[in-house]
């Protein structure tokens, strides 16, 4: 299958152009030469972090749908307004079924998201699927005992809604243990407060925490805070969507693995490290 991959114009087998209009409208261009001769299939590889990156999406997929290709898949690497996967308070809109019924719209053959934020995502797509976590949190923990080897470690759940996701990931990776934490949030504030962990002395083990996306940071620098109290060792996050709106260092934490799912990333630091999301887009 051809790929259009918007992530990475150099490993894209379809080239194109994009590029922005004086009046800040996003645009994109596939010369006729440059469209594959085999239009059965295709494959738009992209991420959707904002208004311009949907946009840009559909516009490829009309370009290719009237250009004579039947099936196009649609891979995303970051799907925008996951979070918002129900009405959180009276007066704010349900900000996931806005962003999925205009990708259903467009009519994509199949549509995939790496790690959305709750299978609300593929519920309200169209002949969507998930991609999961499990070999990013393998690789990242591969990655950082070849650099720190732990004699023991344990997989952490940093709050409730992540719970299910890390029992799977530590069924599969072979974790033997799984340290549950809680949190609460005032949704209208989104003040924290009130870290759990549902453990006895952790004996100095490595903790893996692992989630699905990382914003400001406040859930985890909180329970790395609680863990601590714990005699917990050092602590590693290991999230599939750095965003890192307050920065990369975050009080707690001893290392970080991410992606680039959400956004490429010019910081470099040895407690830092990104995983190219390519790797499990195309599994």
């Amino acid at each position: 299958m051809l790929t259009l991959n918007l992530l990475d114009p150099a490993a894209s087998d379809i080239a194109f152009e994009r590029f922005t209009f004086p009046d800040g409208q996003p645009h994109l261009r596939i010369r006729p030469e440059r469209l594959p001769d085999n239009r059965d299939n295709c494959r738009i590889i992209t991420r959707i972090a904002n208004s311009d990156d949907l946009l840009v999406a559909l516009l490829a997929q009309q370009t290719l749908s009237t250009s004579g290709v039947e099936r196009i898949h649609l891979v995303i690497s970051y799907l925008l307004g996951a979070r918002m996967d129900r009405v959180m308070t009276t007066g704010e809109p349900f900000s996931l079924r806005v962003i999925a019924n205009i990708i259903n719209m467009a009519g994509f053959h199949r549509v995939t998201v790496f790690d959305p934020h709750s299978n609300v995502s593929t519920a309200l797509l169209d002949r969507s699927y998930a991609i999961d976590n499990i070999q990013f949190v393998r690789d990242a923990i591969q990655a950082d005992q070849a650099r720190y080897p732990a004699d023991a470690w344990c997989l952490v759940s940093p709050d409730a809604g992540a719970l299910k996701k890390v029992h799977e990931v530590a069924q599969v990776i072979g974790a033997d243990d799984v340290v549950e934490c809680l949190k609460s949030r005032d949704v209208k504030t989104g003040k924290l407060s009130g870290f759990k962990v549902f453990a006895d002395d952790l004996g100095g083990k490595t903790c893996y925490i692992a989630d699905d996306i990382c914003d400001g940071g406040g859930t985890f620098t909180g329970i790395a805070e609680a863990l601590k109290t714990h005699n917990a060792g050092r602590i590693v996050l290991i999230v599939s969507h750095g965003i890192f709106s307050k920065g990369f260092s975050l009080a707690g934490i001893d290392a970080i693995y991410t992606t680039d799912s959400y956004r490429t990333f010019d910081y470099a630091s040895d407690s830092f490290t990104v995983l190219p999301v390519m790797a499990y887009l195309t599994r």
